[in-house]
């Protein structure tokens, strides 16, 4: 299995690095970023579900599955909520705004309406997110090099960064989304095929549902059973983030139309539930290995779970194809994210450099994608555990830019630097009490006191964006009305 899995590998880099040479002759960078901002519905649809569904969204969540039941599901569902939220309230606004002013990145955005003051702090923290999800799925691929062929981690992170940017960089968004229309096909067969083998395992479906409620405890059977703080960080970080999500933004600004932004993310927000699979794969794993009727290694992590369940458990032929699926979940995820990522650094920063200047545009915006695949690099050895990566990206990011965005969109009496102490405030201090949570319980994610670094972070920034805002005279209402949204038309 493993010569033949290793073969698959092999296959699918040459083939999406075949897809990235046939659109290496791009030659703007709104092409290899943004799609020429000419993405149709389908292609939205098929290629966001292929980008959204990562190692996390699998492997992460079998895990938690695995060790905390029903209430762990309560990550995708406040997101399946925020999402058609977006979706509904942003997603034509945006398209909209993006094409009459020529935006990128949340972070253009943000400088519109508050000055260019605040570019390099929001661009700052809205790289924070691309990072850590690009390092999250360097970590998921490097588990499978790790489970499947038993090499080492840190080396099964670097293998999995390079050949992910290998085909990235050559041909950007058009082969990124190319391929993550692929790949979504696999995906979605894969998580129902994974599914039907943990209740074949199970013995079927009256006897998983059996062995679910004989065998787990009834603190996973309980899906309230969740801390209220830590419940309350899953709302700001897996939920109110979309509504903030510069990845969000930068896809509604690739649609062709208003309307195809609005109709794809309607689409995409209905299927977002589709991740609970992974939750219930994981119980389901649970449930028949305390029932004997499968063996797992006492010391196996929650993020192993699901390729232990798919390499060593079920048929090799099936596995096989799982296996497969998992890797273009990675894959695709990974490609999305470094673009996003390199978006907000060959926009707010390279751009703005004089080396800008001196060479092509293109060829920058490579060196951006590059970059950025080290840095996800980074962040992939410093947190090499997948959920805890992902919510720590988000919330770094949400507790920076929630107060300020929200401000653009519906406050007139918001001012720049008000926006700008927000920013620098709520990242700070989200930033010092991650660190300090660290040093204390080991872990930035712990809660101290009731409280997470989200929680520091979101209410020190909307304290300075009040009272720095009430310190100035109010802006005039031509600056206020670029973003406000009662001002923005929908089409």
């Amino acid at each position: 299995m493993n010569v033949v899995s290793i073969t698959a590998l092999i296959f699918m880099f040459f083939l999406f690095l075949f897809i990235g040479i046939k659109f290496s002759k791009i030659s703007k960078p709104k092409e290899f970023l943004l799609m020429g901002r000419n993405i149709g519905f389908w292609l939205f649809f098929g290629a966001y579900t292929g980008a959204a569904i990562g190692g996390a969204s699998t492997a992460g969540f079998v895990g938690y599955g695995f060790n905390d039941g029903y209430s762990a599901m309560w990550l995708i569902a406040v997101s399946g909520i925020t999402l058609p939220l977006f979706a509904f309230v942003f997603a034509k606004k945006l398209n909209v705004f993006g094409r009459l002013n020529e935006a990128y990145t949340l972070p253009d955005f943000l400088a519109i309406r508050f000055g260019e003051r605040i570019r390099p702090l929001s661009s700052f923290i809205s790289y924070l997110r691309p990072v850590f999800i690009s390092g999250l799925q360097f970590v998921a691929l490097g588990i499978v090099f790790n489970v499947a062929f038993g090499l080492n981690m840190k080396a099964g992170i670097i293998i999995s960064a390079i050949l992910i940017l290998l085909y990235t960089v050559t041909g950007g968004q058009y082969s990124a989304i190319t391929a993550q229309w692929i790949q979504s096909i696999l995906q979605g067969a894969g998580l129902l095929i994974f599914l039907g083998a943990t209740l074949y395992y199970n013995g079927g479906i009256k006897a998983s549902f059996n062995n679910l409620h004989k065998f787990l405890s009834p603190e996973k059977l309980n899906a309230y059973n969740t801390d209220f703080s830590v419940f309350t960080v899953w709302i700001i970080t897996m939920g109110l983030f979309y509504l903030v999500d510069p990845w969000l933004y930068q896809w509604a600004y690739m649609a062709k139309s208003a309307q195809t932004s609005f109709d794809a993310m309607v689409a995409v927000s209905l299927s977002s539930p589709w991740g609970a699979i992974s939750f219930m794969g994981g119980m389901l794993i649970e449930a028949a290995s305390k029932a004997k009727l499968i063996s797992l290694p006492a010391s196996i992590q929650g993020d192993q779970i699901y390729l232990y369940f798919i390499t060593k458990i079920i048929h090799p032929a099936i596995g096989l194809f799982l296996l497969v699926s998992f890797l273009m979940t990675v894959l695709s995820c990974a490609s999305s994210f470094l673009l996003n990522g390199a978006t907000l650094m060959y926009n707010d920063f390279l751009k703005k450099t004089k080396i800008s200047k001196k060479y092509d545009q293109i060829k920058i915006s490579r060196v951006a994608v590059l970059l950025t695949t080290l840095f996800g690099i980074a962040t992939a050895l410093w947190v090499p555990f997948l959920i805890p990566l992902w919510i720590i990206g988000q919330g770094l990011a949400v507790s920076g830019l929630l107060i300020p965005v929200f401000a653009a969109w519906f406050w007139k009496r918001g001012t720049s630097k008000g926006a700008y102490y927000s920013l620098i405030s709520g990242l700070v201090s989200s930033f010092i009490f991650s660190i300090y949570a660290w040093i204390k319980k080991g872990s930035p994610n712990a809660i101290i006191g009731g409280f997470h670094f989200v929680h520091i972070g979101l209410i020190v920034s909307l304290l300075f964006m009040i009272i720095v805002s009430y310190m100035e005279e109010r802006e005039s209402d031509e600056i206020v009305n670029k973003t406000l949204w009662n001002k923005i038309p929908w089409d």
